[in-house]
């Protein structure tokens, strides 16, 4: 699909203006560092529900786009498990439904070793895999636990023999799909779904959330063992499951990735900077063995009262020049700006922000990116093989918003 593509230059720095099926979508800068990249393309897909909320990406080995969450509302107790494959240029070429209307999550998902698709999640309430053919989309197995009433898998990766391993919780007592004060688990499989070992995490952590595998270790990034305690945001585990170490940094972390020399980065919302007095993005960097290198916080890139103003960041990736980039959504729920304000519109109206940094933590570039006509939030993103950027964007629909490379000026 092709659309005229022009440049206008507006108060507050206003980027570039795309037009795509007739979908009006911006980049928009308000603070002078290096430019933003622009939006190349965007495309969207729902499934059969009357929204479909996006959790996570990955770019596959054929260089197209994999993404995974819900079609309908969990809140509802009429969702599905979503999976849309598209080619390198958001061209869809299959979409797939798992499961009965219900409580189902899509959570994560993964190309394993020979080439196929494992997405990890809830299927009526038990902790679910499903593997899934690249080609068709079609189920070859699903393997699920029944651990207790609410059940989930949070995170999924693949070790270098092949095993499986995945993160997440039993005895859940959800907040919407976020926060889930479970208990928390790591459960082995061999590269078939079989269940080799069950490791209970619970008093560490209320639930597993993203796991990788970190030389000869695993890393685990957690949530707190439950409303009242700080403990704990990430441990390291050996071979057999067993806790080598447990670190705290009393944030709630959602983005997590490893770097050059096995670096850590934590990405959450906070109330901790001095930004404002609402939600801003933290970003805090480890070394390998959990040791904090730098804390840095990042927010209210539209000018707003940031009384008001949610960033919620969701995801964090390395990227090849050994920085980082994190995305969230900025917005608020009470359309306070209906008006005026940043050229970017009202602040009701949620936009894509991006925050590039380099190893030290130093801003190179922030970027608000929006549509004229619906909500923006980034979920997700991953680093695209031209040294770009796909966020996974909840605009009602799964949004595949590709983004020019992340190169400076």
């Amino acid at each position: 699909m092709s659309s005229p593509v022009f440049f206008l230059i507006l108060l507050f720095s206003l980027e570039a203006y795309s037009l795509f099926s007739q979908q009006k979508f911006s980049t928009f800068k308000q603070r002078e560092f290096i430019r933003a990249p622009q939006v190349s393309w965007h495309r969207s897909y729902n499934g059969s529900g009357e929204e479909s909320h996006p959790h996570y990406v990955i770019q596959t080995s054929d260089l197209g786009f994999l993404m995974v969450g819900e079609t309908g509302s969990v809140e509802d107790r009429n969702a599905k498990i979503f999976l849309v494959k598209t080619d390198q240029l958001g061209k869809l070429i299959w979409k797939k439904e798992f499961g009965k209307r219900g409580h189902n999550l899509g959570n994560c998902v993964l190309e394993t070793r020979d080439g196929n698709y494992l997405v990890a999640g809830s299927l009526n309430l038990d902790a679910a895999l499903i593997m899934v053919d690249p080609r068709s989309g079609n189920t070859i197995w699903t393997r699920t636990w029944n651990l207790g009433r609410e059940d989930a898998f949070e995170g999924v990766t693949q070790a270098t023999n092949g095993d499986i391993w995945a993160t997440g919780y039993r005895d859940g007592l959800a907040e919407g799909t976020f926060l889930n004060w479970g208990k928390g688990i790591v459960i082995k499989t061999n590269s078939g779904g079989k269940g080799e070992w069950k490791k209970d995490l619970s008093a560490y952590t209320s639930s597993g959330y993203r796991i990788k595998q970190s030389g000869g270790h695993f890393l685990l990034a957690c949530h707190p063992k439950d409303e009242e305690s700080a403990d704990y945001n990430l441990l390291q585990i050996d071979q057999a499951g067993k806790i080598n170490w447990a670190k705290t940094y009393h944030t709630i972390y959602w983005g997590f990735d490893t770097g050059l020399d096995q670096e850590i980065l934590l990405a959450g919302h906070t109330r901790k900077s001095n930004l404002s007095k609402n939600w801003d993005v933290e970003l805090t960097s480890l070394n390998r063995n959990g040791e904090v290198l730098w804390t840095r916080f990042f927010g209210q890139p539209r000018g707003y009262d940031g009384k008001w103003i949610h960033d919620e960041v969701w995801g964090v990736r390395s990227t090849p020049d050994g920085g980082w980039l994190a995305v969230a959504g900025t917005g608020d729920e009470t359309n306070r700006y209906e008006k005026k304000g940043h050229i970017s519109g009202p602040s009701g109206q949620w936009k894509v922000y991006l925050i590039k940094v380099d190893r030290s933590g130093t801003l190179e570039w922030e970027g608000v990116y929006g549509s004229n006509e619906s909500d923006w939030a980034g979920e997700d993103l991953c680093i695209t093989a031209d040294g770009g950027a796909l966020v996974a964007n909840d605009c009602g629909a799964f949004g595949f918003t590709k983004i020019a490379p992340l190169v400076k000026k």
